[in-house]
């Protein structure tokens, strides 16, 4: 019997990882619903990089460090550009992540510990979403993790191999890749690689007899807990090394981002409550950092960006937040009182200074931003903060077996042994539940991940112009790359309709985006695709489309030999003061690659249009769109937009002036006229009755 338990014991975490497997990779297809923006972004990002396109810093989606895009990159050229691939690798920087808790665990602490923290973070809802996230912050605990238990075989040595030689520079050079790796990962790593050096300089403050009760002189109770040794110098010298390879490595990020401050647009969330605090005005800094603290333990209060958690969960349930309260307070009871009647003392006090910098450090971005975005923001800290409350569930079930040759010992400590289990057994029940049924079918969450973009881009058979609220390079499209293979054009039908060259075309709408009554005469509807009907967008509809009869007569207004406009006229004869005026322009490309300069991150054109309604020869009211976005324009395809113009309750009657033009959206640079110079043609003028 007892040989069966200890066999039993040593694959507990086997099967551990391999529930958590199950749970992560478990209907990988259908939850989360779709893709975000940012996953789309990332997978095309990666394609891109098998193009040739390598950049050092990816400028889409506000700007984003580059390694995660390489490695996708990696698994694209051996399996393919699909959801499936970003979404399993998601999954399997899960799996490492869980692994490397449990090690990082193991090493510092005892298995017990480590297996309550692999038990946790298994069932864990926070790590579960990360986990089937195709998102670089994915990415970011791997490397610490790796970095954690590098620094800790660099700086600790057995007590029973005291004596052995160890490769140490293996170990700087692989710490340095770690942690120069996460510079190109994430954000958090800039102030993340800080826990090594501080951690040696604490050690060196107490081994200098300044906190003597930090570290005691027996830090090992037995001879397997690893401890830290007294060559500081050593540590030092190792830690320079390590940090100068790291930012080496990370030379050409760093110095891409001082030349380019505009690139990284993130950093700003930062500036503002620390803006405050260098005015004086501590009050918004502490609102969030009180917020971000309720988050760990109020329903209510937790992160409410719902593409990645159910808005306002807690970080942890009720009974895990007790006991992260509990291994806290453990850690920095141990961290300065050198308990030597403690068993479990000594092997927290060598490495308590380590873990509290990792906490400490991985929740900095979310004590100075709040609780929005912090299941990303802090994900760094991710293993320290399944760790924690594993220190105290650990030392729980040591105090139930304290009194081991008891008669009754046995059933106290084996009904501990099962309350934990049942405790566990809860938590994936409740994780399942609110992740597989209560998030992943969220109408809001499903919107949030365009399921309704993706079932459109899975029925096409044919070229097809799809309507969208988010037509522009870095989204819908984006999407669709790693759906379908055929031919898709985007706009936003409320307000503008693209009619291609060719007759193939097919035109899908959503209700969300429903058509201009203006195109209905340049369309057929075919069928009616039903989808949930608790979506938000719960049908779409497929039409054929009809080719565009140039009016006579018509303008042709040939602007840079790109495009001309062919037609300029108001919805009504005349409009009253608060209406809104329609004016519909209608415009043929005739050569693209005239249309203007190719621009980052999308690297595509970017044109727009502009009303101007002049009054006394300057502009009173203005409108510029362009919703048929001009990167897929091509040669003879009709782009016609509606131009929608408040017209102010104050305005005098008469008749005003109307001018419009083609303008690069980077640039503001105006495309001219062929002939006349002029970069703006006048059309049928505003009449206010």
């Amino acid at each position: 019997m007892y040989h069966h338990r200890a066999v039993l014991k040593k694959s507990l975490p086997i099967l551990i990882l391999l529930l958590a497997f199950f749970l992560r990779a478990y209907g990988l297809l259908s939850i989360p619903p779709g893709l975000t923006h940012d996953e789309a972004g990332h997978g095309h990002d990666a394609a891109n990089i098998l193009k040739g396109v390598t950049p050092i810093y990816f400028t889409v989606g506000y700007g984003r460090e580059p390694l995660f895009d390489y490695l996708n990159a990696g698994l694209i050229a051996v399996i393919g550009a699909n959801i499936l691939t970003l979404r399993f690798a998601a999954v399997a920087w899960g799996m490492i992540t869980l692994a490397l808790t449990y090690r990082v665990a193991r090493t510092a602490f005892d298995r017990n510990t480590a297996i309550i923290a692999l038990a946790l973070m298994s069932v864990s809802f926070w790590q579960l979403a990360t986990s089937r996230q195709i998102l670089r912050s994915g990415l970011l605990p791997v490397e610490i993790g790796i970095a954690v238990i590098l620094f800790l075989k660099l700086t600790t040595e057995n007590a029973k191999n005291a004596e052995r030689k160890n490769n140490k520079w293996l170990l700087v050079i692989g710490l340095a890749l770690a942690i120069a790796a996460s510079f190109y990962t994430y954000i958090p790593s800039r102030i993340l690689w800080l826990i090594f050096p501080l951690t040696l300089l604490a050690h060196h403050l107490f081994e200098s007899r300044l906190t003597p009760h930090l570290f005691g002189s027996r830090l090992i109770s037995s001879g397997h807990a690893p401890r830290i040794t007294h060559h500081a110098s050593r540590n030092t010298l190792y830690a320079i090394r390590y940090t100068l390879i790291a930012f080496l490595l990370a030379s050409p990020l760093f110095l891409y981002l001082y030349q380019h401050p505009d690139a990284e647009q993130r950093i700003g969330m930062l500036n503002e409550p620390i803006t405050q605090l260098q005015n004086g005005d501590p009050s918004q800094l502490i609102n969030n950092a009180r917020e971000f603290f309720f988050a760990f333990f109020l329903n209510g209060h937790g992160d409410h960006f719902l593409a990645y958690t159910i808005p306002g969960r807690a970080l942890f349930d009720p009974i895990t937040a007790v006991l992260f309260v509990i291994g806290l307070v453990l850690i920095l009871k141990w961290s300065v009182i050198s308990d030597q009647s403690s068993d479990a003392a000594p092997l927290f006090t060598a490495h308590c200074s380590l873990f509290t910098f990792w906490l400490l450090l991985g929740l900095a971005p979310s004590l100075i931003t709040g609780p929005e975005a912090m299941t990303t923001r802090i994900i760094g800290a991710q293993p320290i903060l399944y760790i924690i409350p594993a220190i105290a569930l650990s030392k729980l079930l040591v105090i139930s077996n304290w009194r081991k040759f008891h008669p009754s010992s046995f059933i106290i400590h084996n009904s501990s042994l099962f309350i934990v289990s049942l405790f566990i057994v809860s938590l994936f029940i409740v994780t399942t539940r609110d992740y597989f049924f209560v998030w992943g079918n969220s109408p809001d969450v499903r919107a949030a991940y365009q399921s309704t973009t993706i079932a459109m881009a899975k029925s096409l058979d044919s070229p097809a112009v799809i309507s969208t609220i988010y037509p522009s390079a870095a989204h819908d499209p984006y999407i669709a790359e790693l759906i379908t293979a055929q031919e898709t054009r985007w706009v936003d039908g409320r307000t503008a309709i693209l009619i291609p060259n060719r007759s193939t075309f097919k035109l899908l709408v959503p209700s969300s985006t429903p058509l201009h009554p203006s195109f209905t005469k340049y369309v057929q509807p075919i069928r009616i695709v039903n989808l949930r009907p608790t979506d938000l967008d719960s049908s779409f509809t497929i039409y054929s489309i009809t080719n565009y009869q140039s009016p006579i007569p018509n303008l042709h207004i040939n602007f840079n030999n790109a495009i001309e406009l062919i037609d300029a006229r108001w919805s009504s004869p005349s409009y009253n003061p608060n209406d809104v005026a329609e004016l519909l322009t209608v415009w043929r490309v005739t050569d693209p690659k005239n249309l203007g300069a190719i621009h980052p991150p999308a690297f595509k054109t970017d044109l727009n249009l502009f009303t101007h309604i002049l009054k006394d020869g300057e502009v009173y009211l203005q409108r510029d769109a362009l919703d048929a976005p001009s990167w897929d324009w091509q040669t003879g395809d009709v782009i016609l937009q509606i131009h929608q113009i408040a017209i102010p309750s104050d305005a005098a009657k008469g008749e005003y002036k109307v001018r419009v033009g083609v303008y690069d959206r980077v640039t503001n640079q105006r495309l001219e006229i062929r002939d006349s110079g002029a970069d703006a043609v006048a059309v049928t003028p505003l009449v206010i009755r």
